[in-house]
């Protein structure tokens, strides 16, 4: 009996302390570079001038790597907007611009209406979504997996350059059009940015503007003359002005901007 206590007690201590044998078992850290890398591959693959593309922020959420042993899971989306449907000739283009080591693939199933996307980005690294095909917003979503946790990883992305102007004009003229207490004059949206590597050696970048007091139910506003927004639904909007994506979603009572640039040279 004591003898099975002592056992048991070696194994858990050798879950929860022995260092990573495989590479599944590398930590959340180590698998941020190979992420970020997987995310920029999708960017690059995705600049069809036709659809319009965002950038999302790194996640970070809880898991269970056995019963014993909790673990983290880190992720972000490349999310793409496209017009009535085109979601399987958006996906099929995704998949024919990605490295061919991802081995990436669409299935289509359900008489063609249900889509499957999957790539492989090495070092465990996925990216999957399931889809509609009559969807206009498409969520590839690149994911470490369940990982051990890493001691003061650093979520935070490296800074861009200076915001575009894209971005100032469309947070200057949804404010014009808020009606909020301060009439739409107040500032209190923060900017932020974050870099990712691309395979071709340039950088996708997304600049972030937060807590725009715009009219969230509003039409489209700050769309260049001549432009028609890819997708639209009240209060949200996205369109593509030649290598830069601007979208705008509503965040309860105010909005977020982005522009997510194509991938280019520093």
């Amino acid at each position: 009996m004591a003898w099975g206590l002592v056992l048991t007690a070696a194994v858990f201590w050798s879950v929860r302390n022995d260092p990573p044998t495989v590479p599944e078992q590398r930590d959340a850290g180590q698998a941020l570079p190979a992420l970020r890398a997987a995310a920029g591959a999708v960017v690059e693959a995705a600049q069809e001038e036709r659809w319009v593309l965002r950038l999302g922020e790194l996640r970070a959420d809880e898991c269970s790597l056995t019963p014993v042993r909790d673990g983290v899971e880190i992720s972000r989306d490349v999310t793409l907007y496209v017009a009535e449907g085109e979601a399987r000739e958006a996906l099929d283009s995704v998949t024919a611009g990605l490295p061919p080591a991802y081995g990436a693939s669409v299935v289509a199933t359900r008489g063609g209406t249900r889509l499957s996307f999957y790539a492989d980005a090495g070092e465990f690294i996925a990216i999957e979504t399931m889809a509609n095909s009559a969807d206009r917003v498409l969520d590839l979503h690149v994911s470490t997996g369940c990982r051990p946790e890493s001691a003061g990883v650093d979520l935070s992305d490296p800074a861009a350059g200076p915001v575009p102007a894209e971005l100032t004009t469309m947070v200057a003229a949804m404010k014009a059009t808020g009606s909020g207490a301060d009439g739409g004059s107040g500032s209190g949206e923060s900017f932020r940015s974050a870099a990712v590597p691309c395979p071709s050696g340039g950088t996708a970048v997304v600049y972030v503007a937060d807590g725009v007091s715009g009219d969230a139910s509003g039409v489209p506003v700050g769309v260049p003359d001549g432009t028609t927004p890819v997708w639209s639904e009240p209060g949200e909007w996205a369109y593509r002005n030649g290598s830069e994506s601007v979208v705008v979603t509503a965040e309860n009572a105010r909005q977020r901007a982005t522009v997510t640039t194509g991938c280019r040279a520093g």
